[in-house]
Formats: structure tokens, sequence, C-alpha cells
């Protein structure tokens, strides 16, 4: 029998896998020993085939099984081999994800090791040699024994006991390392509404991948609780996955009321190497039964898995941005469909691509459409920036002064949401109300400065320059501003504006583990603070009942981002945001803008989902980009990136003339990467897995989140 093997070497020639002989009773996932020029290294078997009759060429065998026990499981190889051809890199690239780094021995568990008799009743007479004699004398009134209390109590030497276990009166006896009771918890099932065991049994009735589409305060998560509690019960294992490593520790103080902690593991990238190891153990072994992590959690060794959740799943997080560039949603799908699993997505602004698979039938759409109790959503006002007199109060307009001082007086919390991943500033038009956009993507333009303090507008997406313009191109209007802004600056104005008021500010900065956002929740919960300003983190899930007022700086700031979905992104944070007020009593939304007939703006507004979702989707569709038709980008780093990205699109051009394949691709200098280049192709590109990116020192980035 012939075996794929990945071994722990790091050479890149060996990336995908060596061939060895190997006996019928291997299993794919088993960790093994395995000979490798001069020296014995590890290795995981990725596949068994039947040998060939005509090989003609030496295999070497396979020296050693390191453990019966698989390190993963079929489906979990399967789904690693599947990214490995899909998102274009080696499989030791996409298995990195899977395991913690070699040695893989670390992971499995201890084998204890002892002899027994192979006859019980046999006579110390029918052996020769007092050592021997001695041995048997020693293991007749015992079950077995280890090698080390038999020297210890006869003195015998390793030679004897070999000599006796080639003559069969001894038999080895190999017996795994145990560990605690993986039974099933005791669960405390949560009490659902009639809509959301609706949305529930749904759900659990659908072979599909379903997407729960529920308005923010709705209850999704009762949902997940009561899908984990189903799964659970029926003697399989549960994931949920959370956009941001900072949500586990709002995830774990719910599901810890379903389950006990002991039964639950928590994962995300910020563990260290021994954490790590320790959770992935206990997560083999069967002591877990519920996952909590970010999205590289997806890769536990769950046993039995049963269900995959992925909550907010429009979040952006769910795409790795390095090597292996997998997006979380993708890899989900196919490692439930070959675990038999189900997967459900949860958000209450789905992303266009789940939104378009929903409404074709690829997806099972359950909806919750009304507040958890009945609670009416917050009122929502827009501020128009245009004519607002800042002073020195900018970006805060009278309106949302007035709105925070109201609710201090009021002893109620204020939560300000800044769209600080606004890294490019945009030029707007406070006329007609327009961007300055390049002709050649129909994608905002932004504005840069030369060394020499000179502005000139760059397209990040063709890579095409313009001067900035003295009047607007649409009104012709001269009066233009470059929009952005940042949270330090404003926590500075916001305790000079109310000296008195507690503020928190989370952000990057502030928030760089678990622990801190647990923080933050806890002094926001127990009314230790008045203010909490932040980024996108205070606007994703996080229930806090004394908030009654959500507030949007610059909602201008996203939009103006040179990206297809900038749009998409700013309407599911504003959608995002009005969940966050009017938790538990009346709340209100102000949204600043100098953009207020935008339709993000506007529909957010007005809680109208669907039909922005559906606008944006036709416009997807006019506009030929993702989902209406997939995209890849290759990224070019180094001092050569510029010449290289050019070869590579001159390559593809002539494949496509060549094949007949209609490609629309752009190259353009990289926004969010720093120095680089990107080349970006839109197309179904048939022959984009025999690209031989790696002569242009090219990664490639499939379904990019990213292209800017």
């Amino acid at each position: 029998m012939r075996t794929t093997v990945i071994t722990s070497s790091r050479s890149r020639a060996l990336a995908n896998g060596l061939t060895y002989e190997a006996p019928d009773t291997l299993k794919i996932g088993m960790p093994v020993s395995v000979p490798l020029r001069n020296t014995l290294i590890e290795g995981i078997i990725l596949s068994v085939e039947d040998a060939k009759a005509d090989e003609e060429f030496d295999i070497k065998e396979i020296k050693s099984v390191l453990h019966e026990k698989p390190l993963l499981s079929e489906p979990q190889l399967r789904t690693l081999r599947w990214m490995a051809e899909y998102y274009c890199c080696t499989i030791r690239s996409a298995m990195s994800v899977w395991l913690p780094p070699p040695p893989w021995s670390k992971l499995l568990p201890k084998i204890a090791v002892t002899y027994a008799l192979t006859n019980p009743t046999m006579s110390v007479t029918e052996v020769r040699g007092k050592k021997q004699r001695e041995i048997v004398d020693h293991l007749l009134p015992r079950e077995s024994a280890s090698a080390e209390s038999m020297k210890l109590d006869t003195g015998a030497s390793t030679a004897t006991l070999r000599a006796l276990l080639k003559a069969g009166v001894i038999r080895e006896i190999k017996r795994q390392e145990t560990f605690s009771d993986a039974r099933k918890p005791v669960l405390k099932a949560p009490h659902l509404t009639p809509e959301q065991r609706e949305a529930s049994d749904a759900i659990a009735g659908d072979k599909r991948p379903s997407l729960l589409f529920g308005i923010t305060g709705s209850g999704k998560t009762e949902v997940y609780a009561d899908l984990i509690t189903q799964t659970i019960e029926s003697g399989k294992r549960a994931m949920l996955l959370v956009p941001e490593i900072l949500l586990t520790e709002y995830s774990i103080q719910r599901f810890e009321q379903l389950l006990d902690r002991e039964h639950i593991a928590v994962l995300h990238s910020r563990l260290t190497a021994s954490e790590r190891a320790m959770q992935w153990r206990r997560i083999h072994r069967g002591e877990v039964h519920l996952v909590i992590g970010s999205r590289s959690a997806l890769f536990a060794p769950v046993p039995d898995l049963g269900l995959i959740i992925l909550d907010e799943e429009h979040e952006w997080t769910y795409k790795n941005e390095q090597t292996p560039r997998y997006h979380a949603r993708e890899t989900a799908e196919t490692l439930a469909k070959f675990s038999n699993a189900k997967l459900v997505l949860g958000t209450a602004s789905p992303s266009l691509e789940s939104w378009s698979r929903a409404k074709s039938g690829a997806y099972h759409l359950a909806t919750l459409k009304n507040r958890y109790a009945n609670n009416a959503l917050p009122t929502v006002r827009i501020v128009d920036l245009k004519g607002v007199k800042f002073g020195s109060y900018y970006p805060f307009s009278p309106e949302m002064l007035e709105a925070i001082k109201l609710r201090l007086e009021r002893k109620q919390q204020t939560v300000l949401f800044l769209n600080r991943r606004g890294l490019a500033t945009a030029l707007l038009c406070l006329e007609c109300r327009r961007r300055v956009t390049s002709p050649l993507s129909q994608l905002p333009f932004t504005v840069h400065k030369e060394s020499t303090g000179h502005s000139y507008l760059l397209d990040h997406t063709t890579g095409a320059r313009a001067a900035v313009p003295a009047a607007c191109p649409h009104c012709h209007s001269t009066n233009l501003l470059a929009v952005g802004a940042g949270t330090q600056k404003i926590e500075t104005l916001l305790q000079r504006i109310f000296p008195r008021a507690r503020i928190l500010r989370g952000d990057s900065d502030t928030l760089e583990s678990p622990e801190q956002m647990r923080t933050l929740l806890k002094k926001m919960q127990e009314k230790e603070a008045d203010i909490l300003l932040g980024t996108q983190s205070v606007v994703k899930g996080l229930d806090l009942p004394d908030v009654t007022l959500a507030g949007v700086l610059l909602a201008d700031v996203g939009l103006s981002l040179p990206h297809f979905r900038a749009g998409e992104r700013v309407f599911q944070l504003l959608t995002q945001l009005t969940g966050r007020s009017g938790r538990a009593q009346p709340g209100e939304v102000i949204i600043q803008t100098f953009r207020p007939d935008a339709d993000e703006i506007l529909l957010a507004s007005k809680h109208e989902v669907e039909p922005y979702l559906d606008k944006e989707w036709k416009l997807r569709m006019y506009a030929g980009y993702p989902p209406a038709q997939p995209m890849v980008r290759f990224i070019l780093k180094g001092k050569d990136a510029e010449r290289m990205s050019r070869n590579l699109q001159l390559e593809i051009e002539a494949l496509s003339a060549k094949s007949g394949e209609k490609l629309v691709i752009h190259r353009a200098p990289t926004l969010s990467l720093g120095a680089g280049w990107h080349v970006l192709v839109r197309g179904n590109w048939k022959g984009l897995q025999d690209f031989p990116a790696e002569q242009f020192d090219a990664i490639v980035d499939r379904d990019p989140i990213e292209c800017i």
C-alpha cells in the first residue's frame, strides 16, 4: 500500500508530502515516524491508496506508528486538502492552522506498556534460565507488570524480556493514558419565544446551511443555545465562532449558563503555545462539548462534530489575511459537508454572498423579525453636517452634544462610534454630496500627500492618479472637503467638553486582550462609565441595557473608502450600532454625516435591511463585482514588486486571450499593505489552480475581502 505523508520537515520541496510504503492497517490522520535522508522524522498520513503494479522505483517504508488514533479525522483532512487546492497554497501551509507546530508527538496521549504471561497457568519450570524463571515468578500472581518493576524486583535485563517475548512466554500490553470522564454535560436548556422556537425547529429540520437573519436584539443567541443543546443531547459536539477575539469573553458568559465551563474550550490566536496545546488535547480526547473562539477555532480537533455556528457571519474578520488565506464561512461550509454537520450563519445584516445564496435556495433562510420581549427599535436621527458650525468641537454637532448631555443628566449611558478603519481620506463635495471618483473603477479617489506637501488623488484599484480638482467634477462647486478623524483626539475633546463624565475608549490601542474587554464590559454593566467611545468592537453583539444613546460621529469615513464593499460595510456597522441602544428602555441613535441621502444611511436609519441588500445585489450584478463573479488578488511586496506585478498582469492577459476567458484585470499599488502592488482579476478563471504565481513571488488571495 502507498501512503502520502506530510512530514515535519520545513523544506519547501516537501510541502505537499512524500510517498511511503505502509501496511494495510494504517489509516489517514495517523501520526507516524518516517525515514528522510539519514534520520527519522514525524509525519501524518494524508492519503492511503493501493500500490500500482508498474511502479519501478523504490519507496521507503514507514518506520512506526506513533499512535493508533488519528490526530486529524477524515472530514478534517478532506477539508485541509480542499483548502490547499481552493486557496492555492501547499498542504503544509494549510496544515499550519489545523495543528500546533511540530513535534506533533507532544499532542499524543502517553502509552503505558506492561507485560503479562501468555499462559497464566504455566509453571516456572517451563522456562530455562534463572532470570527468566524469576520474571515468570514475578508475573504469576499479577495480571501484568511494567518492565521497570520487573527489572527492579528480579534484576533481569532488557535482553531477558526480549527473549521471553520472542519465545511467546510473555506478551506486551499497551494502554492509553486515561483522562477525565467525557460524559455528556448537564444542560440548562433556554426558554424560547414562539418565534425563536419556530426558527430553531426550521433550522434543525433542514440539511442545507442555514442563514439566521434576525434584527438586533431578537435573541439569536438563544436560538444558538437551543441548537447547541439539541446537538449535545444527540451525542455530538458543537462549535461557535465569533468575529473577534475580544467577543469570546461575552460569549463565554452566556454559554456558561447552558453547560459547565469544564465542557467548554476557548480558542483564539492570543493563547500561548502551551495553552493552545493543552486545549487541543482536551478537545481531541473528547472532554469538550462546545468550542468557542475566533476564526481559528474552526480548526479545533472536535470529534463527532454536529454543529458549526458563525455569529455575525457578515464580518470581514472571518477572512484570514495570512497564508492560508481562507474565509471561515467557505471553509466551515466545506467542513460541515464532509462532517455531515449543520452550519448556521447568524446576523442582523447578512453579507451579500450569504444573502444571494439564501435567495437562490442554496442556503435555508430563517428569520427573527421581532426584538426580544417586544422591545421597540430605537429612533434614528440623521444630522446633516453640511451647515454645522463646529468651532473647536469638530466632529460633534450641537445635536449630538445636547443628546450626550441629556444622558449624563439622566444617569444613562452613551456609546459613540467612529469607523477608524478609514485609513484613506476622500474628497467630498459639500454641495452635491458626491465623492470624487475614479472613472476607471467608479470607486472613490483617495487623497495623498507627496513629500513636497502637494496633494494628489490615487485610485487604489486601478493605480490611476489625478490632480486634486479645484472644483467638483459633478456640480462644479469649489466647496470640497477631505474627510477623516481619529479616536484619541475625540477622547481628549470629550474630556474637555464633559469634564465630569467617566469615559472609556475601546479600540485597538486599549483592547489588546479578552481580559481588557472583560474589564470594559464589567465597567459598563456596573455603570462605572458614562460614555463608551470606540471603533468596531463596541458595536458587535454587546448587550448593554443602560445604553440609551448610540452615536455615529462620521458615517462618511467608511463610505469614503475606495472599496466596492465600502457601502455594504457601513450599512452593516450602522445596523449593528442601532442594536446597541434601547435594549431595555427606549433608545435613540444619531448618525452624523455629510451625505444624509446615501442609501446606506437612509435605509439603516429605517431598519430596512432587505431593501438595501436587494439594491446592493443588483449593483454588484451590474458592475461585475462579487458575488456576481469571483475575484482573486495577487499580492506582491518588496522593491521589485511594481515590475513583477506588471509581468504578472501581462502573463494573465496572454493566458486570457489564449483561452478565451473574459477576465477583468487591474494592477495598482496597495493601500492596506503599505509598500506593495497587487493585481486584481475578476471573472470565472478556470486556469487559476495551474497559474505559476510563485514565479512572480506573488501571494494568491482568493475571494479577497481587502482589495485596496
